[in-house]
């Protein structure tokens, strides 16, 4: 079982995102830093990912994080390099 398609680990964190959005936005930050590898090579469709850090960046934007914002923008370039890549 892959632990990152969990639906109890999915409701868990749908639970946080309801409750607190500020604290489910820095947990899924930090999940990203510290495995940005996890992100880059999941099986999830590209455009699914690019649409999540989309939402990520805006709100680090929005509460201007902007060390966090050059993060989720670099990932995401490696993210679109890798699909490159994988297309050739």
């Amino acid at each position: 079982m892959n632990p990152l398609r969990d639906e109890e680990l999915i409701r868990a964190l749908n639970d946080i995102k309801k409750k607190d959005p500020a604290a489910f936005m820095k947990m899924i930050l930090a999940a990203l830093k510290k495995y940005p590898e996890l992100a880059v090579d999941d099986d999830a469709p590209t455009a699914e990912k690019i649409k999540a850090l989309e939402s990520l960046l805006k709100y680090f934007e929005g509460v201007e994080e902007y060390e966090d914002c050059a993060f989720i923008l670099n990932l995401k370039q490696k993210i679109i390099e890798c699909q490159k890549i994988k297309n050739t």
